[in-house]
């Protein structure tokens, strides 16, 4: 079962919060960034939740998600949150996030990312995004993945794992 992300302005209950921040300005290095380059990702991860603090505006990301164990299979998931920090964004690239098996490369769940419109390359756009729940049918190894037209930017990876009892051992 396949559970699709709706873009931010079809869905109001699915929130974007953007965090910009300008990077510093370091020297020149020979090497310019062209108008076509995807976005730089430098985080994604999949949270239990996301603590944003208001006096000094930082993030505390609870339960970083690196495997799953669950009772038994098909099992529904989620309540997660999804911490993305992008830069270097030119133009309006494409920029999709989703879970997919990594056995098969099946979208578990997926949507694209709305990037500001008016974007500054040297700026840092951190992303905290809610996940709805989600069915996993399989156990095994899945990647949450930030792609750019397709292209992979970052990706970690998330075993499901099925797990049993003392007691269904015995049985």
């Amino acid at each position: 079962m396949t559970c699709v992300w709706l873009h931010a302005a079809q869905d109001p209950e699915i929130l974007l919060n953007f965090h910009s921040t300008m990077a510093k300005k370091r020297p020149s290095r020979g090497r310019q960034v062209a108008p076509n380059d995807p976005p730089t990702c430098n985080c994604a991860l999949l949270c239990d939740d996301v603590i944003e603090s208001r006096g000094r505006g930082k993030h505390t990301l609870v339960g970083i998600i690196g495997v799953i164990h669950v009772r038994q299979l098909p099992a529904r998931l989620g309540g997660y949150v999804a911490y993305v920090r992008l830069s270097n964004i030119i133009g309006s690239p494409k920029v999709r996030i989703g879970l997919d098996e990594a056995a098969t490369n099946e979208e578990i769940f997926g949507g694209n990312v709305p990037l500001p419109s008016r974007n500054d390359p040297l700026g840092v756009y951190t992303l905290i995004i809610p996940v709805p729940a989600f069915q996993i049918e399989r156990p095994g190894r899945y990647m949450f993945s930030v792609k750019s037209d397709g292209v992979p930017l970052a990706e970690s990876p998330i075993m499901i794992q099925a797990v049993t009892t003392e007691k269904e051992e015995e049985q």
